[in-house]
């Protein structure tokens, strides 16, 4: 996927691994919410992270490689790899990260069973790391063209509700108000047919990081037409 950037892949994956299995703060912020009692599926750090080493992908390695200035994501719950996203920007000594997402309300505002307070958002995330985040509470469907037209954003990565309509309607804002060659990312691609529907209906090549057939990742990119005609959002002067 890198090569589709006109880059090549700076240091090993085997490397950043073990840079997310290192990383003390990350640890800390998981013993914390586990010894606290809250809803943690491992039994540790080690655990944790070989469940979700194809996650460590996308959500580490890759930020690691292209160093985004802005990330924005939907969907952050306890903030699991919300705290990957910000420890990439944090190693990079480069980045913020904008989340937005409504506290889960078990059997109404979420997909599982996990209800959590406004200030229990986002319990994975480490204190040292959260001058890089601002967290925005709200329905993507308001928020998330806002922060698009607000903010000049490399990477957006969608996980928050994966219906078809929403998931669609995500990566058609991102993909609209994005630039030419910036990333969209996607968990649970394997829910329902939005993402390949997506990459079908505007011809983008998608890729999926080995060993994470869930998680789809494309290049945005225009055709001449699009350019010519201009990309931008019109505003009055």
């Amino acid at each position: 996927m890198l090569r589709n950037l006109a880059a090549q892949p700076r240091r090993p994956l085997e490397q950043y691994r073990c840079e997310v299995l290192e990383n003390e703060a990350l640890r800390k912020a998981f013993d914390r919410a586990r010894d606290a009692g809250r809803p943690v599926e491992d039994a540790s750090w080690e655990d944790r992270l070989a469940r979700l080493s194809g996650i460590v992908t996308v959500y580490y390695a890759l930020l690691r490689e292209i160093a985004p200035a802005v990330v924005v994501e939907t969907g952050t719950a306890a903030g699991g790899y919300t705290a990957l996203a910000l420890a990439a920007l944090e190693e990079n000594e480069r980045g913020r990260l904008v989340s937005i997402d409504i506290p889960p309300v078990a059997g109404r505002l979420t997909m599982g069973n996990l209800t959590l307070s406004d200030g229990e958002i986002g319990y994975f995330v480490p204190e040292e790391y959260r001058g890089r985040w601002e967290y925005r509470k709200g329905d993507a469907k308001v928020l998330l063209p806002r922060v698009m037209l607000e903010e000049q954003v490399d990477v957006f990565i969608h996980d928050s509700l994966h219906t078809r309509t929403h998931m669609l309607f995500e990566y058609s804002v991102a993909r609209a108000l994005m630039g030419e060659g910036k990333l969209i990312v996607s968990d649970d691609i394997l829910w329902n047919d939005a993402f390949q529907t997506f990459l079908l209906a505007h011809g983008l090549e998608g890729f999926a990081p080995y060993g994470t057939p869930n998680t789809g990742v494309c290049v945005n990119r225009f055709d001449a037409f699009e350019r010519k005609i201009g990309l931008g959002v019109w505003k009055d002067e």
